[in-house]
């Protein structure tokens, strides 16, 4: 998408002296950091722009600032509720509007929210990206003018980043479609590769890319390795919790300490293990309920010497200035990461520990998450089969079709990604397969006060209400063919009237679109395909794990290596890591990362293989199925089975699943990458 720049000098003038007002009178700063400046010098100007900054650098300010002075809507799509929040309640203690829509907040803050754009109280609306790609999102904006489109965490779009979510992938065409005049994506965490992509999606000119070194000199960083039984008194040590001769402990190091764990159970028994040594910690994890989730962050937040351990699902989004050590009890699985997560501490500009506690059999288990989402060549078959007798323009259930055909929703999302590119398929923005509607005044009263422009397709929608277990819902199929009224308009008339106070509307079942561009034809030669695509990611996968192995062999400077895998020339060591203080230990470094690989999977294995197969043939037909149930690496159709359960399962959960495949398969040897 072309950019909506340039601007006469006169304009940019008028620009940056408004914005240096706000950004003392309303921001509370008196100047900017150099990179902010020369990313919010570029936006103002009209150009479209990739911000790559490290973390705790400021990049929220580089769109929160000229989204008061953008003559139209700036429209930030994070993948972070708790950003969102954080931020708008943030903006709004200084007198700036901004609003957020996801699905927490209220029927009441929603109508307020749209509103507040709708009158131009508010000029900065935070989304997540999968509610931005919906029909009713498009409603909802109606003909609103959108001058800036953030993207934050851009890296997700890019399928060579450590964190790829399909739904990104979709912005640049959305853009399009709704006239955004200009993009600014940013990222913490982009390699070159990464950067290209993202430029060539929003059509960022190379001289518009803002980009720092990721490493800040205040993170001191370190590499111990350890073996798995003195993994957790090392641990206690670096907390301050000293063993004394008389076996009595000491006193805790004061400071805040972050310590990142690879599961949700490793967190929970690690937490309990250090509440029995003493130490009040708190444990984080996907799985812990979103009040007590958001209890234990604000709990972090307001304390100077709480210890967190969490999963990677804790940090992104959270602004903690003190944090004065980042412990990896388990190791990234990556670079990118790595560097991301180290990041959270010392954004107060103080010195932070960043230490990796290598254990060399963790990155096994590390791999083998990396096959979560590695579909076998029978889900392939099963779900092109589903395809091919879909109509010009299909709508699928990605969770219930995945439950159907053994494929978690994000490996289907994944494969429609490739048919995209293969030039088979094209998305359409999600729709709901459920709409509920509560309706605050009576029937007349509401269609009265609504839009005239709506009259008719409210008089049609309320006529069409069906009483049900949870409010009215309406069938949107029925109701437009019966009144002859287009989707979108009753959607429209839908998400105005709710933005009028009307009524209320709830959604559910989430529909993913597709439209045929090219139909599959040879539909064998497209899943073995993608058979070979879907692979290949899983060994990219793997590739960035290996990188991070090499990395903490420390043969150099940590600060340089890591300087280099994004980009960055950087030759003076920075004299404080574990490569710089320790190579001329006899115990430093160069260390060891390498985990011996067994050279045979073993016949107890094998036997347990041959009873599970004959009790459920249907569920191991395909050994890359027969593989994750050894490795403990869970499917849909494990969990229909309660197959977690069974005492087989997990029993190679300490070996690399390709080496399980190929003694599986009879191959001599495990999977290497292919090319398509």
């Amino acid at each position: 998408m072309p950019p909506a720049g340039p601007i006469d000098e006169t304009l940019l003038a008028v620009r940056w002296a408004e914005a240096e007002s706000l950004l003392r009178d309303r921001f509370g700063h008196d100047r900017l950091l150099p990179a902010q400046r020369k990313v919010i010098d570029r936006v103002l100007r009209g150009d479209n722009v990739l911000a790559v900054l490290p973390t705790g650098h400021g990049k929220s300010l580089c769109y929160q600032l000229p989204s008061q002075i953008l003559p139209g809507l700036t429209i930030v799509v994070s993948p972070l509720i708790s950003l969102m929040k954080d931020q708008c309640d943030a903006l709004t203690r200084r007198g700036i509007a901004a609003v957020r829509i996801d699905q927490s907040i209220s029927a009441e803050a929603f109508a307020e929210a749209w509103q507040s754009i709708r009158d131009r109280r508010s000029r900065l609306l935070y989304v997540a990206p999968e509610r931005f790609f919906n029909e009713r999102f498009t409603a909802q904006l109606g003909p609103t003018p959108v001058s800036l489109l953030a993207i934050d965490e851009a890296h997700c779009m890019s399928q060579w980043g450590h964190s790829f979510r399909p739904d990104y992938l979709r912005l640049p065409e959305l853009a399009k479609q709704l006239d955004v005049c200009q993009v600014l994506a940013l990222t913490a965490t982009a390699p070159p590769a990464v950067m290209k992509d993202i430029r060539k999606s929003f059509a960022i000119e190379s001289g518009n890319t803002v980009r720092l070194s990721t490493h800040r000199a205040n993170l001191h960083l370190k590499c111990t390795p350890v073996a798995s039984d003195q993994r957790d008194e090392v641990l206690l040590h670096r907390l301050g919790l000293k063993r004394s001769s008389s076996g009595r402990r000491g006193g805790r190091i004061r400071g805040a300490t972050l310590i990142y764990v690879t599961r949700r159970n490793t967190a929970e028994e690690l937490g309990q293990w250090l509440i029995d040594q003493g130490i009040d910690a708190m444990v984080y994890h996907a799985g812990v309920p979103a009040e007590e989730r958001e209890s234990i962050q604000r709990r972090f937040l307001e304390s100077t010497d709480a210890v967190l351990i969490g999963t990677i699902a804790f940090g992104m989004g959270v602004d903690k200035p003190d944090i004065r050590r980042v412990i990896h009890y388990n190791p990234s699985q990556s670079i990118e990461a790595y560097s991301q997560e180290i990041g959270r501490g010392g954004r107060d500009g103080r010195a932070c520990q960043c230490e990796t506690l290598l254990v060399l059999e963790d990155q096994v288990t590390l791999a083998n998450l990396s096959a979560g989402d590695l579909p076998s060549m029978t889900a392939l078959q099963n779900l092109v089969e589903r395809l091919v007798g879909q109509p010009d323009r299909f709508y699928l259930s990605l969770g219930k079709l995945g439950w159907e055909i053994n494929l978690s929703s994000e490996a289907i999302a994944n494969v429609m990604i490739h048919l995209q590119s293969l030039g088979h398929l094209r998305c359409l923005p999600t729709r709901y397969d459920t709409y509920r509607i509560t309706p605050k005044l009576d029937r007349d009263v509401i269609v009265a006060r609504s839009d005239p422009a709506d009259r008719e397709a409210v008089e049609a929608i309320l006529s069409s209400l069906a009483k049900g277990k949870k409010g009215f819902r309406v069938n949107l199929i029925v109701a437009s063919q019966k009144h002859q009224i287009a989707r979108q308009d009753l959607i429209a008339a839908i998400e105005r009237t709710a933005i009028a106070g009307l009524w209320n509307v709830q959604t559910s079942d989430t529909m993913h679109g597709y439209e045929w561009v090219q139909r599959i034809t040879r539909k064998k030669a497209i899943v073995q395909k993608l058979y070979r695509r879907t692979h290949d990611h899983y060994q990219d996968n793997l590739g960035r794990l290996d990188q991070l192995m090499s990395y903490f062999e420390c043969r150099e400077c940590l600060a340089i290596g890591l300087a280099r895998h994004f980009g960055h020339r950087r030759t003076r060591p920075c004299g404080r890591c574990t490569a710089c203080l320790e190579s001329d230990s006899p115990t430093g470094p160069p260390y060891e990362t390498r985990w011996k690989r067994p050279d045979s999977l073993g016949r107890s294995a094998l036997g347990v293989l041959d009873s599970v197969r004959d009790a459920y043939p249907d569920t191991f037909s395909d050994p890359i199925d027969q593989a994750k149930f050894l490795c403990g690496v869970s499917t849909t159709s494990f969990r229909r089975h309660r197959l977690s359960k069974h005492p087989g399962y997990g029993v190679c959960d300490q070996v690399p699943f390709d080496l399980v495949l190929s003694a599986i398969t009879g191959t001599s040897e495990p999977l290497t990458k292919t090319k398509s």
